[in-house]
């Protein structure tokens, strides 16, 4: 837990005094905190702007489509325990209790309906942030988690942790505040998966860290100037100091990793100019939150980037290896499109292999022997299997039932029409034929459509371009699949597009 530090210190400011109101939440929770939680968050309820608090707190971090649907389905949730009387929540991390989800604890104010608090946080439904299994009032508060959990906050007795207050207090007034208070057993743990810290954080030894820091507060105060502030709580001014190298080596990190994207190397300067200041046995810094997620979006974004390039990767190896046992069974791949008796295309070769991609009883719905959009089979299209869809491609395309996975159509291709390849037919090479390849958005097609990438005598590399950076993922007939860059000369490509012109290709030319 303690290694969340580093990246809590991006959000801190200043160490009021002590707060009043602090005292009352650190009250409010205390019957509720066994040895090992490690983190708390309070939300203030009554005061919050889920809209405001979403967007400074993830708008960099998700997409537009994701953040409105959170937004939606967050201030639905919100809006059902404010009128059931809720005025604060509290999220309660303890290791006994991950992976799945941490203990909410909502104290009962005056006038507070019980039941219906319980009601809401078990009920599940779209865009809600969860749905506890469990509910149940325990020492004047609605306490949602497992039964496991529940039944240990009632046999337990209250831990004693008297630093609460004093972490509550920085944030108090604030909407939004997480307390990480690692136990002495996780501070531990720590110590023993990692001896020392990696050089851009100092190199010192991890006890500097787990020894040093007491609490840290991350607090988000959404006024007329939304600031993210925090304190790093040292055990001395000498601890302080040392930590202090630490948070700014992270911070130096992130504002480095934005340099790389041209788009953030002006923030990422003036980002890398604000540092950790220390203030006797404490250690303070103020961000913009939005300002803070723009740089943290960086790593984050890099990471998904990576993770979505992969399932499309993964995509394209399914439906490879469907392919190939549809040729296994029928002795020839599968024809772009199948044909009525005078010819006339009916269904895309991607619902012929719904049987081999664990998709039969949708293939089992659709009637064969009538083209793509008659009534029955045009009700099937919004049913597209996800494997189908790339993650980097227009969502609102995917839920159309529009895919961007196609084949090449043409008479030296792998799928000239309604007349089945054989492998024996790919004589320039399995390993240097392409099979299916994703194109870019605006040639999606309708999955069931009997329509693909027509290959002209004009080949426009654009054309497969905008869903991964330098270049696109492509199927090959031996069910490979490799990354081929948007610097690949035509020539190449038409070659790679034939399955029997003879053309000799080297590594080089991809």
């Amino acid at each position: 837990m303690l290694c969340l530090i580093p990246l809590a210190a991006l959000l801190i400011v200043g160490a009021p005094e002590p707060n009043p109101a602090g005292d009352r939440s650190a009250a409010a929770i205390a019957p509720f905190l066994g040895d090992e939680v490690g983190a708390l968050v309070h939300v203030d309820l009554a005061r919050i702007n889920v809209d405001a608090t979403v967007r400074s707190v993830v708008g960099k971090l998700a997409d537009e489509e994701d953040v409105n649907s959170a937004i939606q389905g967050i201030g639905g949730w919100v809006d059902a325990l404010k009128r059931a009387g809720v005025k604060d929540v509290y999220v309660l991390v303890d290791p006994t209790d991950l992976p799945g989800l941490p203990i909410v604890v909502f104290p009962l104010a005056e006038g507070a309906d019980g039941k219906a608090i319980a009601a809401v946080i078990t009920a599940g439904g779209p865009g809600r942030p969860a749905r506890w299994p469990a509910a149940e009032t325990i020492r004047g508060a609605v306490v949602g988690g497992t039964p496991a959990a529940l039944a240990r906050i009632r046999s337990a007795a209250p831990a004693p942790r008297p630093e609460l207050a004093a972490a509550l207090s920085v944030g108090a007034g604030d909407v939004l505040q997480v307390v990480l208070m690692p136990s002495n057993t996780q501070r531990r743990a720590l110590e023993e998966s990692l001896t020392v810290l990696p050089p851009q954080f100092g190199g010192a030894p991890i006890t500097s860290v787990t020894r040093g820091a007491r609490w840290a507060s991350v607090a988000l105060d959404l006024g007329p100037k939304p600031t993210l502030r925090a304190i790093l709580q040292a055990s001395d001014n000498a601890a302080a100091q040392s930590l202090e190298k630490v948070l700014g080596g992270a911070l130096d990190l992130l504002a480095q990793r934005a340099r790389n994207d041209p788009a953030l190397a002006t923030l990422a300067n003036a980002f890398s100019q604000t540092k950790p200041q220390v203030v006797g046995d404490r250690i303070t810094l103020e961000a913009d939150p939005q300002k803070t997620a723009e740089l943290i979006a960086v790593p984050i974004r890099q990471a998904r980037a990576a993770a979505r390039r992969s399932q499309c990767v993964n995509n394209l190896k399914q439906i490879g290896l469907a392919m190939h046992n549809y040729h296994a069974k029928f002795n020839n791949f599968p024809p772009a499109f199948s044909a009525s008796k005078e010819g006339k295309p009916l269904l895309s070769w991607r619902v012929h292999l719904l049987p081999l991609i664990d998709q039969a009883p949708l293939y089992a719905k659709f009637h064969l022997d009538e083209p793509w959009n008659s009534a029955h089979n045009r009700a099937l299209i919004g049913q597209m299997p996800r494997v189908y869809a790339c993650p980097d491609g227009s969502r609102a395309l995917a839920r159309e039932g529009k895919t961007t996975y196609l084949t090449p159509r043409g008479p030296a291709t792998i799928f000239p029409g309604a007349e089945p390849v054989k492998i024996q037919e790919i004589t320039d090479g399995t390993s240097n034929t392409i099979m299916v390849v994703d194109v870019s958005d605006s040639l999606a097609v309708t999955w069931t459509k009997p329509d693909d990438w027509d290959v002209g005598p004009e080949l426009n590399i654009k054309e497969l371009l905008g869903h991964h950076p330098r270049g696109t993922n492509i199927s090959f007939a031996d069910g490979s699949v490799r990354f081929l860059k948007e610097t690949i000369k035509p020539k190449t490509l038409q070659t790679l597009l034939t399955r029997n012109g003879g053309e000799v290709i080297s590594s080089d030319d991809l």
